[in-house]
């Protein structure tokens, strides 16, 4: 019964996104029951099994809260209540819906410093209400959504004859940097640049 908690980390691990804290441990705990219940159901001495999976389990389990309490650039148990008692308005989730596209329309993601704030503004919106919308909406952050709107701009530019090199054509696809254009072009498209230029450019 409970692995319905597991069908949206399935979803996110078929759309290729980065877990949470609290995915890895609902996961965690959902397969180290899984493998004792499993070892206790085939295994020919069970007692010894289960005793010795329990405890490399339990161990598991303490090893990954601490690495989760001593994480400070995101908190486990602030990721589960983050939203928790705040739901979004219908209004102004209709609203940021209908400006979102300010985004691709303004070019906005090719200002390399550009900030969670800084669209915000231009969306008329507050920061936390946006937050919210990109992460609850569109099961994503903030930086994951931008750079998936360079990645697009920077697989035009590597489609369009020019004298540019690869690299400078990211910096013009609003990336502050090479390997972070590199990386982001490669999870989202599977090809690096150069492989994608040569590949459409014939």
């Amino acid at each position: 019964m409970s692995f319905k908690y597991l069908l949206p980390i399935i979803t996110k691990f078929k759309r290729k996104e980065t877990l949470k804290n609290i995915d890895v441990w609902v996961l965690s705990i959902y397969l180290g029951v899984f493998f004792i219940w499993l070892a206790y159901y085939i295994g020919a001495f069970t007692s010894y099994i289960v005793g010795a999976l329990s405890f490399s389990f339990i161990f598991h389990l303490i090893v990954l809260l601490f690495i989760f309490k001593n994480n400070k650039k995101s908190t486990f148990f602030q990721e589960q209540e983050k939203y928790k008692n705040k739901e979004m308005e219908q209004k102004t989730q209709q609203q940021i819906e209908q400006s979102f596209s300010i985004i691709v329309e303004k070019e906005l993601f090719l200002n390399p410093n550009l900030t969670l704030a800084d669209t915000a503004k231009q969306l008329n919106v507050s920061k936390h209400t946006l937050s919210q919308y990109i992460n609850e909406k569109l099961g994503k952050s903030f930086s994951i959504l931008i750079n998936e709107y360079r990645v697009e701009k920077a697989k035009k530019l590597l489609q369009t004859p020019s004298a540019y090199s690869i690299e400078s054509l990211g910096y013009d696809s609003g990336f502050n940097s090479k390997s972070t254009f590199f990386t982001s072009f490669k999870k989202a498209t599977g090809l690096t640049p150069a492989e994608f230029q040569k590949k459409h450019l014939k």
